[in-house]
């Protein structure tokens, strides 16, 4: 193949970013590098059909924390096993034209459980609590300055913020918000998340009167955020997780501060509602929600994708039809490759459609095991002597997760960014959930 001027460009652009960033890593403060890599992982600086820039960043930092021995332990690893043998699996039993469409999707799932060993021990032995709400909130922080300048710009699609390579992601038609990940669902869960995380900081924290004000505004724009991706069951997972926030919570809270949440929920919503609907063009969410429909028991938005999605299982309902979804245009043009049907919007029909059911008990193994630590953390006889709030937090955000991914699937070739964030989120969580239970509690999952 015959390389372009534009190609070879690239592509001594990237051996020297490359050489440069494995000097910066090696050298650098392990802080430093760590806080670099968390703060740019919602954002695809540079991406192609190889992969974005940081996914090849966290092999570079895994890589190097290798050598300089900061990857010290590996909790689930096993279950991480099991969930590499249903991939491989899967992988053995597709088309041989297609094995570089899945080989290279694998090396972007690869990279998720880089980025939660990476997060995982730098919360267990260089960071605490303190660090991780701070960086929390500068993350999301970013993420929302991002939306509102997409709020800001609006539907024009000849803004200069907008560009193919660098730039805000271009406003879908339909008038729903993106904000930095390629699927306004993801965008809807990621406030959700703050939403509830923001919260947490507020009550246990105590902060002064600045902090808590900004606190609030953050809150309130996770909440305009939200309602501007028009995004229905981000409301539903919201009402069901807030419940469930309320009870779990409920001896922080107090009846006082229950009361509050009631009140001030709803409110913050109807504000953001209203802010959202009569200054900006993102004013989709309550002509959605008045124009759902159920057909036979499933969605209207549902009704085609999910029976497609189900014909397509049936071919290979243990092993899967292959780990990647979407394959290039080039190879869906060669002999016996299936032909491409839309998303399922659902993750376990989407895990069950690619690796099938052995991927689907796989996954659910190494997060139902994680729900265990936090479990653990939260309620058990050890809790007394850690601190069990931010086991009862990750619990929640779990859930939030659970239910969510029932209407989106966060494991798409186009969502790694989404995937890092949480495998960061999920690696961060089990270090400070209750460290000294974990320890006890993990050692079999250990290396």
């Amino acid at each position: 193949m015959e390389l372009t001027s534009e190609h070879w460009f690239q592509l001594n652009l990237a051996a020297a970013l490359a050489v440069l960033a494995f000097i910066a890593v090696y050298t650098a403060p392990i802080k430093w590098v760590v806080l670099a890599l968390i703060i740019i992982l919602p954002f695809q600086i540079i991406s192609s059909r190889y992969g974005s820039f940081n996914i090849y960043l966290i092999y570079l930092v895994s890589f190097v924390f290798i050598i300089r021995g900061q990857l010290r332990e590996f909790p689930l690893i096993y279950y991480v096993f099991f969930i590499a043998l249903a991939y491989f699996i899967s992988f053995s039993f597709v088309l041989p034209v297609t094995r570089g469409d899945h080989l290279l999707y694998l090396f972007f799932i690869g990279s998720n459980f880089l980025i939660f060993y990476i997060s995982y021990n730098y919360f267990k032995y260089k960071s605490n609590e303190k660090d991780f709400f701070l960086i929390f909130m500068v993350l999301t922080g970013l993420i929302l300055l991002y939306s509102l300048a997409q709020l800001i710009v609006g539907m024009d699609p000849n803004s200069p913020l907008f560009g193919e390579k660098f730039g805000l992601r271009p406003p879908r038609e339909d008038g729903r918000l993106t904000g930095p990940f390629s699927a306004v669902g993801l965008t809807a869960e990621y406030m959700v998340i703050a939403i509830f995380t923001l919260s947490y900081i507020l009550v246990t924290t105590k902060p002064n009167l600045r902090l808590r004000f900004l606190i609030w505004s953050m809150i309130m724009a996770s909440f305009a955020a939200m309602i501007a991706t028009a995004n229905r069951g981000a409301i539903i997972t919201l009402v069901i997780c807030g419940i469930f926030y309320l009870l779990i919570f409920r001896k922080e809270l107090g009846t006082r501060g229950i009361l509050q949440a009631v009140v001030g929920i709803p409110f913050a919503f109807a504000l953001a509602s209203a802010i959202v609907i009569n200054f900006t063009d993102f004013n989709r969410l309550f002509d959605r929600l008045s124009e759902t429909e159920v057909e036979e028991g499933i969605p209207d938005t549902r009704s085609v994708v999910w029976p497609l999605t189900w014909e397509r299982i049936q071919l290979s309902p243990i092993v899967g039809n292959g780990p990647q979804w979407k394959l290039s245009e080039e190879t869906y043009q060669k002999r016996g490759v299936l032909k491409q049907i839309p998303m399922p919007h659902n993750l376990y029909l989407y895990i069950v459609g690619t690796i099938g059911v052995i991927g689907l008990i796989a996954y659910l193994f190494f997060w139902m095991r994680m729900m265990y630590f936090f479990y653990q953390g939260a309620f058990s006889q050890f809790s007394e002597n850690n601190n069990g709030s931010i086991p009862k937090l990750a619990l929640i955000l779990m859930a939030v997760f659970f239910i969510d991914q029932m209407k989106v699937e966060f494991l798409r070739s186009e969502t790694t960014e989404f995937q890092h964030v949480m495998f960061m989120l999920w690696g961060a969580l089990l270090a400070l959930s209750s460290k000294s239970t974990l320890r006890s509690l993990s050692t079999a999952d250990h290396n």
